[in-house]
């Protein structure tokens, strides 16, 4: 039996994202989604077939261009006595899953926000390798990962791509190609990759 060909996600100008050769791609519920060698996934947020392009993107005409990225490009350390979290605002999609996990952790109503010695290093572990965008990370940049599909469809969210290589520059400073969220509301500053605009705009799946 031949090797299985790399996964990847190309962009595709004013259009879908190409995802080819992915194995697995599940929903937000964690329900499998039947896969094929070449899917065309939306990404201008207005598909009557999501996750899957049906042509709007020409109705509407929709521009793929980044425009103004939510949230700074830059590299933030919180150091503990036993482990250092690094979070970057720009690759954050805003899921949420440090504050549902670590609550005493990470909680934007604290300053600073991120303590890590309020939690121990697993809970602190099992946070990072939960970040589906690699916004947080352990010193180094050290990223962790998740058992999950290769594409997750976030409900009213962003796609979750945890090992396809996407065919674009990286989001920003201390980014992992292993894991990135990617836009399909349409609205995000930092296309092709989310930057939490579905979030302030209020998308839904429906829209």
């Amino acid at each position: 039996m031949p090797d299985r060909k790399p996964p990847t996600i190309g962009v595709r100008e004013n259009g879908p994202l190409v995802a080819r050769n992915i194995a697995s791609m599940r929903d937000g519920e964690g329900r499998d989604i039947a896969t094929k060698p070449i899917m065309a996934l939306c990404r201008c947020g207005h598909s009557a077939n999501k996750p899957f392009c049906d042509g709007t993107h020409n109705k509407i005409g929709f521009d793929s261009r980044p425009g103004t990225p939510a949230g700074p490009d830059r590299l933030f350390e919180y150091a503990g006595r036993e482990v250092t979290v690094t979070y970057n605002a720009r690759l954050c999609s805003h899921a949420a899953r440090c504050a549902a996990l670590a609550p005493q952790v990470f909680d934007p109503a604290q300053k600073p926000w991120v303590q890590p010695d309020k939690g121990s290093p697993g809970e602190i572990r099992a946070v990072v390798a939960a970040c589906p965008s690699g916004a947080l990370a352990l010193a180094g940049p050290q990223h962790l990962f998740a058992e999950r599909a290769e594409i997750t469809v976030e409900k009213h969210g962003p796609y979750w791509v945890e090992g396809p290589q996407v065919e674009a520059p990286p989001p920003g400073k201390g980014a992992t190609a292993g894991k990135v969220v990617l836009c399909r509301c349409g609205l995000s500053g930092n296309k092709p990759y989310c930057d939490g605009s579905h979030r302030e705009a209020g998308w839904k799946d429906g829209s």
